[in-house]
Parts: structure tokens; sequence; C-alpha cells
């Protein structure tokens, strides 16, 4: 387990068993008293919203300012598991030509968060090697690739 994964363990922990909202203020409160205490407000508040966007803690407004609640699901799914395959079933329906931007951009829309460069070029390159995806433009600076097409003319 990492530092992060163990840090944001323990705040999970800890909001369970306060029950009620938590707001970063809250969460470097939590941090003070823990193995965590210089954690700063930047941390706080990534790790508040990794929580959320695992579906551990909820967002909510209260007195206009940004809060979370416990999710009443002890244990969800992540939000990206099955991602990479619908992904793959939307690139295969829309066919075209697909970059990193383009796979990016798709990615965002269908995880709500960001997906880095290397992790786009690695999911095409991988479905490439799998037989998924044609390449084209190798030695240009332009590289795309497509859906194989399995219709075959007996003709």
């Amino acid at each position: 387990m990492t530092e992060t994964t163990s840090r944001r363990s323990y705040l999970l922990a800890v909001a369970r068993n306060l029950g009620t909202t938590i707001t970063t203020r809250q969460a470097l409160e939590i941090y003070a008293v823990s193995p965590w205490r210089t954690a700063n407000r930047h941390t706080a508040r990534r790790d508040l919203r990794d929580l959320a966007r695992r579906a551990y803690l909820v967002p909510v407004e209260r007195d206009g300012a940004r809060a979370y609640l416990v999710s009443d699901e002890p244990n969800p799914a992540h939000p990206g598991r099955g991602s990479r395959k619908a992904l793959l079933e939307l690139i295969r329906g829309e066919g075209g030509e697909w970059t990193v931007g383009r796979i990016r951009q798709t990615w965002r829309q269908l995880l709500g968060t960001h997906v880095l460069r290397m992790a786009a070029r690695r999911y095409l390159a991988d479905l490439h090697r799998d037989g998924h995806l044609e390449r084209h433009g190798d030695g240009t600076p332009r590289r795309f690739y497509t859906p194989v097409t399995t219709g075959k003319d007996d003709a």
C-alpha cells in the first residue's frame, strides 16, 4: 500500500466514524493528529476529491462551500471499471481516426477525470498489439489508429 493510499484510507475511516459531512478544514484537523500531520490544504483537497471520484464520498454544498458526505455504499466499484471495454466499443461504433487527443477527450467524458497522454498512448498501443486497431502514420509526426475491419469480401 502506498503512502497516499494509506493516508486516504485513514481519512475515510475517520470520516466514517464521524458520520457527518467533512470539509477540507476538518480533513486538515484529522491529519494534524495523524502520522501525516504535515499534510497541507492542497493534499487534503486532493484526497477528498479522489475519495469522491471513487464514490466513497458524495460532494455536497454546505453554507456555500464544498463538503463531502460518506457514501452509503461501503465498497463502491471504481468509476473506471469497465471504461476500457466501453471505450473499445465506442471506437468500433464510431470508426474513423483515433488519436491520443481524441481518446483522452472521450475517456474524460466517460470517467469525468483527467487522463494522461501516456495512458492514452499505451491504451492505443495495447489495442493495436491485441489486434483491435490498425496503426497508421509510422515515421511521421501524426500517428493515428483505425478499427480493424472484420468484414471480408468473398467475391
